[in-house]
């Protein structure tokens, strides 16, 4: 599930630079005030930020040319670089050094669905490119996580619009990420990425524990040719939907799919032959 979830990452066409209002924070571990100032005045004049993620604590400095020598003043760093440091640092992940932020039980009612009729809580189902809603149900996740207590700290009311970030971060490839587990949906995880450049939490896609992701495009549903096989084993698939929801995923991508749905374990096949795909219901 995480190397699914790093190859995502790594088709990103990332941006290598940063926002030129965004504060950037630089590494020093464990270090006593001096090393720190001498950190800062590592990166030449401007005003920088110094962290020690063993201590949990980050400083700012400026720095500045007095008779061809540079001098650091320390100051105590704003409440708003403190929040965003401390939720980095509550995502960090030692094992793999990622920052991500696991949210369970999102109950929200998916776009085009009527709440007063019966239940219709947003999953990857509605978040599929598939879904003529999709960026509806996307923007209503990105909203969510901007006001979510594990990412809030992202949000830039309190700072004019600026975001900080550690310096090993400028290149792109090691986003903050979410995965997103939907009430009542058991198998399945939505990812998303935060861009800095635009503010906003990023769909990656779907998978699964213990059966394929969520079809985003037509070829999904069988990449190579031959028989695709998605297997439905028990009741608590079907309380779900998700043979449904797979068939009507289908119909969306112009994929007729045969037969009819029977009352217990469901398997459905996709098969390509050349440029077509047809899915049969067993």
């Amino acid at each position: 599930m995480k190397q699914l979830l790093l190859a995502l990452l790594a088709a990103l066409p990332m941006q290598a630079v940063a926002n030129d209002e965004d504060p950037i924070a630089y590494k020093c571990y464990y270090c006593t005030p001096d090393e720190m100032e001498v950190a800062a005045l590592a990166q030449g004049v401007g005003q920088h930020y110094v962290y020690d993620a063993n201590k949990l604590s980050i400083v700012g400095f400026d720095v500045s040319l007095h008779g061809g020598t540079l001098k650091a003043e320390a100051f105590t760093a704003p409440s708003w670089v403190t929040k965003q440091f401390l939720g980095m640092m509550r995502l960090y992940n030692p094992k793999d050094g990622h920052m991500n932020a696991a949210i369970k039980n999102v109950h929200l009612l998916a776009p085009g669905t009527e709440h007063g009729k019966s239940s219709r809580y947003l999953w990857g189902h509605h978040l599929s490119a598939l879904n003529p809603y999709h960026d509806s149900a996307r923007e209503l996740v990105h909203r969510y996580l901007m006001e979510s207590p594990a990412t809030n700290f992202l949000d830039t009311t309190l700072s004019n619009g600026k975001l900080l970030r550690f310096e090993y971060m400028l290149d792109g490839t090691r986003p903050i990420t979410a995965e997103v587990m939907f009430l009542d949906q058991y198998l399945y995880f939505s990812d998303f990425y935060f861009d800095h450049e635009s503010r906003k939490w990023i769909y990656l896609g779907t998978r699964s524990n213990l059966s394929r992701g969520i079809q985003e495009i037509w070829n999904d549903f069988a990449p190579t040719p031959g028989e695709w096989r998605y297997s439905f084993l028990n009741s608590s698939d079907r309380y779900h939907g998700y043979p449904e929801a797979l068939i009507q995923r289908a119909e969306w991508a112009g994929i007729p799919v045969h037969g009819s749905l029977p009352p217990s374990t469901v398997i459905i096949t996709c098969t390509r032959a050349s440029d077509d795909i047809q899915c049969y219901i067993k």
